[in-house]
């Protein structure tokens, strides 16, 4: 072999093996697009720069650390959380989100993280709401594609009786400015709402709806095209309980255990 076609074979091997490298790469492997919803407080707050804190935002920051992962966080809505995992362009998503068997065939559910109840708010001055005539009764907020919409539009009643939102501060909006006569959402996601000023007037109506539909455990959602992904995050969520960093970060986002 010539000196210059030797030289010519070396850099063709070394260009395989540079291509065979970066497809192999995986640093890129480890990236992961989650999408969090933004709107449930103090589950996520934004602050007025756009920056992202609250207990999802660090539960998903400690997640991906201890999994070892590159994670970026983009905001979303419930409805576009849901959406983008079963399209794949969120490989993971933190929006609170209980299991269902439809859920479940399009995509993949971590380990319980938390347990949720839901709960009626109307203003102080309403009696309280009978869950199973709500819908015949009372225009009712929901957030779209939630259990709670769910659960309202399994009952006898006129579809206009059932206000369906993209957020929470949309919700809350909604309710205090007569869009609606009452909410039905998440029992802790309303406890923000009733410490702000805009919450002035307005409590539970009753204690939590006694009714399976309406709640569960709440998991973080991962696309059913990264079950390597899931394994992992299962991991890691028991190191976190088990070492007690998890009951630490919940101690120092609300009053009480939400387990």
């Amino acid at each position: 072999m010539q000196p210059a076609d030797f030289y010519v074979t070396m850099r063709a091997l070394m260009l395989l093996c540079l291509i065979l490298g970066l497809a192999a790469s995986p640093a890129r492997a480890q990236d992961v697009a989650v999408g969090i919803t933004t709107t449930a407080q103090p589950f996520v707050i934004t602050d007025p720069s756009g920056r992202l804190d609250g207990f999802n935002v660090e539960l998903a920051r400690l997640l991906c650390a201890r999994m070892g992962r590159t994670c970026s966080l983009e905001p979303t809505t419930f409805p576009q959380l849901l959406s983008r995992i079963e399209e794949g362009t969120f490989q993971m998503g933190f929006g609170n989100t209980l299991k269902t068997p439809e859920r479940e065939k399009k995509m993949l559910f971590s380990a319980p993280i938390w347990r949720s109840t839901s709960s009626f708010v109307t203003a102080t001055t309403r009696p309280a709401i009978d869950p199973t005539q709500a819908r015949g009764q009372l225009r009712t907020c929901v957030v779209r594609k939630s259990m709670q919409e769910a659960f309202l539009a399994a009952q006898p009643g006129p579809d206009e009786n059932i206000v369906a939102i993209s957020t929470y501060r949309e919700l809350f909006d909604g309710l205090t400015g007569g869009a609606c006569d009452a909410a039905l959402l998440p029992t802790v996601n309303v406890l923000d709402f009733l410490n702000r000023e805009q919450g002035r007037g307005y409590d539970y109506s009753g204690p939590p709806v006694d009714d399976s539909r309406l709640s569960g455990s709440v998991h973080i959602v991962v696309s059913k095209s990264r079950p390597d992904l899931l394994t992992a995050l299962d991991a890691a969520i028991s190191a976190i309980k088990l070492d007690g960093s998890y009951r630490i970060l919940m101690a120092r986002h609300f009053p009480f255990d939400i387990n």
